[in-house]
């Protein structure tokens, strides 16, 4: 660890903590956990979960830990009010992009999911086509609550303009090489992401993945920065936690960045310290920043 970082653990004010894979594991948020956060916000560390769930989707860890201060959702998409999920910032994806991206997924038959800001359009999802709904997402929308409209053709879809994600979710990985095909016709307008899905405890043995498009922007650790900048909270001070592809930014570039026990390789290369598994990892990192 380099001098200026270890430096920097005597003086943590805002920790960002991800959720799948960290903060959640599969009993949910631990007391091991739990009680280490308390303490953490009782030493006047403010506590930022940042994940790739949305506000809504996010609710039952929010209830967990208690909904202080923001939240980070959309993997960086979206920065809310933990406690009403009002948006206090946001990374829209340009229309083109959403256009193009879409339009590669329904080519594929698959149904496009456009994440909204919810504050702008008042609802969660524009789904487009009537090809069957994957029951991974139906088991995730009805277990969140989410409110959708359908339309069968991107030409129905009332605006775009408060979309901060276009993605899908198919079974096995093939998705990764549609997104490396939208990589190389959109370059740098585009963050793309294709990764295995959160899915019910008593799904099938197979392979599900996601596919998601953000602004070029969106990073976890750009709108941590933003934030900690309006709150006159120095780079030195921010530690991060997670496990990861989405984590990298943040855990590479916070003035102390953690991986998670089992976290992705290229999590644990930028890492400053790794923790232990989740259920006490987020626990065991704050004792050691704290104590």
């Amino acid at each position: 660890m380099h001098l200026s970082r270890q430096a920097s653990i005597m003086s943590i004010r805002l920790l960002a903590i991800d959720l799948d894979g960290t903060l959640l594991g599969p009993d949910g948020v631990s007391e091991h956990d739990l009680a280490a956060i308390e303490d953490a916000r009782g030493a006047g560390i403010e506590i930022v979960v940042a994940t790739g769930r949305s506000w809504l989707e996010s609710g039952e860890a929010l209830d967990r830990i208690g909904r202080q201060g923001v939240m980070i959702g959309a993997g960086g998409a979206l920065l809310h009010d933990a406690a009403t999920g009002r948006t206090l910032d946001r990374f829209i994806v340009d229309e083109d992009v959403v256009r193009r991206v879409s339009e590669g997924l329904l080519r594929d038959g698959h149904v496009v999911h456009l994440l909204q800001d919810p504050d702008g359009a008042g609802f969660d999802y524009w789904m487009i086509g009537w090809d069957p709904l994957h029951e991974a997402s139906r088991w995730w929308f009805q277990r969140h609550g989410v409110t959708a409209r359908w339309v069968a053709t991107m030409d129905q879809v009332g605006d775009l303009a408060h979309t901060v994600r276009v993605g899908t979710t198919a079974d096995g990985d093939h998705l990764a090489g549609l997104a490396a095909e939208l990589r190389e016709e959109l370059g740098d307008r585009v963050v793309l992401q294709a990764w295995p899905a959160v899915v019910a405890a008593d799904s099938p043995a197979r392979t599900i993945h996601l596919l998601e498009a953000f602004d070029r922007e969106v990073d976890k650790w750009n709108m941590l920065e933003r934030h900690a900048r309006a709150r006159g909270i120095e780079v030195s001070e921010i530690a991060a936690i997670g496990d990861g592809l989405n984590d990298i930014g943040m855990v590479e570039r916070a003035g102390l960045g953690i991986a998670m026990g089992g976290a992705d390789d290229r999590v644990r290369g930028v890492a400053d310290r790794e923790t232990s598994a989740p259920g006490r990892g987020v626990g065991d990192a704050i004792r050691r920043i704290i104590d």
